[in-house]
This record gives C-alpha cells, structure tokens and sequence, in this order.
C-alpha cells in the first residue's frame, strides 16, 4: 500500500536545529535528531522505531525488580519531539507494545492519555516481531496498522532491515549501537543510525531497550547519538 505524504512543503525544509544532522535520502532532505528519530520536513513525518511500551511492566510481572515509569518517559519523550518538530504524522517502525502484558491499564491509560493530547496527529505503527506477539493495540487508540513494507512517497517503511530495488528503506529492529574506545582502552558504547546504500536502520525510541552491534550491514556508515547531538562515528 502507498501512503501520500501529508502536504509536502519545502518552506519547512530549513536547517535542521542544534544537535540534528541533515541527509539527502532518495531525493529528500531529512533530519536525524538526537531525539533517536528521523525526521521528514517536507512531509512532516516522524519515524521511530522499537518504542517497547510497556517491557518494564511485563519484566516486572514476571517479579524481576525494574524501574517504573518507562512508559510514562517514553510518552513524554515522544511528545516533545512531536511539538518540537510540528509534526503531522508520526510512524512507528515496529514493536510499539513489547508484550501482551502491555495490554493493562497501568500501561494503556497513558497511551491513550498521550494520544488525546495528539488528537489531531496520524499514527501508524509497522508491525514488527513484537507487535506480533503483543497483538495490535486498541482500536481507540486510532492507530493505523500497516505490515511492512508500506510505501510513503520514495520510502518503505519496514521493521525488518532489507533492501528494496524501487524504494529507500527506513526501519529498525536491531537497535544498532557503535563503540567508541578511548586512549586509555575504555569503550563506551552510543545508539546509532546505520546507513548503507537504499537503507537507514534508526536506533531504539524505547528508555529501557539497550543496544546492540550484531548484524549491522557491513560497511555501513554509523551516525552515532550522543551528547544531545548526532554525528559521524569513527
């Protein structure tokens, strides 16, 4: 399915604020934020990738002693990156809910709290693996469900890495990361945006996903997400 782009506007297509780094992928200017979004001024369309609502709620109802309130964060979080940017449409590149526990109401009740505040917002959620086994969120919550990939303008929208001949691929689901070592053999690792040729794989959204470095595409480059900045890892 193609999706039409909401009122593409170049007057929006300015210099991205501090911290951005702004990208041509397939024609269009972007923005990747340190927020752990890519953003579409033209569009004004926000992607996100693997938000895991609700995983400290399911950790915890299996009695392991996580923090509470990562719902609650994330929301807050995902708020002001949507006033920040004015955007009109928000896309979830997979796994908003964790798990099936993610439907109760310490969890939900936010979730649709969060959305009355963005009534006038489109939503539509790619599902990935965890949306899957979650199961889609409620109906109320006036979120558009889309399997990947779904088209919007010269991109596919996708959880799953891949490539695609006819479309630049966003996506996410590995949670990519880069280690950045130090002189004296320290190693701090920092969420990242992998690019390689016809894709960009955008880092976790979620507060309490973690990281990782396994299966990043070979030779890709890494724009790594660090002290409210995006740049160029070595």
């Amino acid at each position: 399915m193609n999706a039409t782009p909401p009122g593409i506007d170049r007057a929006t297509d300015r210099d991205p604020p501090a911290g951005a780094l702004a990208l041509t992928l397939a024609g269009e200017r972007v923005w990747l934020l340190p927020e752990r979004a890519l953003w579409w001024p033209a569009a004004r369309t926000v992607f996100v990738a693997d938000v895991h609502l609700g995983k400290a709620a399911a950790y915890r109802a299996l009695g392991q002693p996580v923090p509470s309130g990562t719902t609650r964060d994330n929301l807050a979080r995902l708020s002001g990156l949507l006033d920040g940017t004015g955007a009109a449409r928000l896309v979830v590149l997979g796994d908003l809910l964790h798990a099936a526990a993610a439907h109760q109401a310490q969890v939900l009740d936010p979730v649709h709290s969060w959305r009355e505040r963005h009534a006038a917002l489109d939503c539509v959620l790619i599902r990935g693996n965890h949306d899957s086994r979650a199961g889609d969120p409620p109906s109320s919550l006036r979120i558009v469900i889309e399997d990947e990939p779904w088209r919007i303008g010269p991109f596919a929208a996708c959880h799953h890495p891949r490539r695609m001949a006819e479309a630049h691929v966003l996506a996410g689901h590995l949670h990519p990361a880069v280690t950045l070592r130090g002189r004296a053999h320290e190693r701090h690792r920092l969420p990242c945006f992998c690019e390689s040729e016809g894709l960009m794989i955008l880092p976790a959204f979620g507060a309490f996903t973690g990281t990782s470095l396994a299966g990043l595409p070979a030779g890709a480059r890494c724009h790594a997400v660090g002290g409210g900045a995006v740049w160029a890892a070595p």
